[in-house]
């Protein structure tokens, strides 16, 4: 069984899925990973899309090969 944690950037309190309070939304449409803490009331949001936009424009590391 998987759980899931979430802590709040801004109140950096931490909320275990069995809690009635824990939203943690997936939008694959915007790439986006929201939570919303039920204490402070900071909506925590990763950008996934700002992440795969800096993959395209940065090369990978060179590879030696002997």
């Amino acid at each position: 069984m998987m759980k899931i944690a979430c802590r709040c950037e801004k109140c950096r309190t931490i909320f275990m899925q069995a809690e009635e309070d824990l939203c943690v939304f997936f939008d694959n449409f915007e790439k986006k990973i929201t939570f919303f803490c039920p204490q402070c009331k900071h909506d925590n949001i990763m950008d996934i899309s700002s992440w795969q936009k800096k993959q395209k424009h940065s090369p990978l590391p060179q590879i030696g090969i002997m």
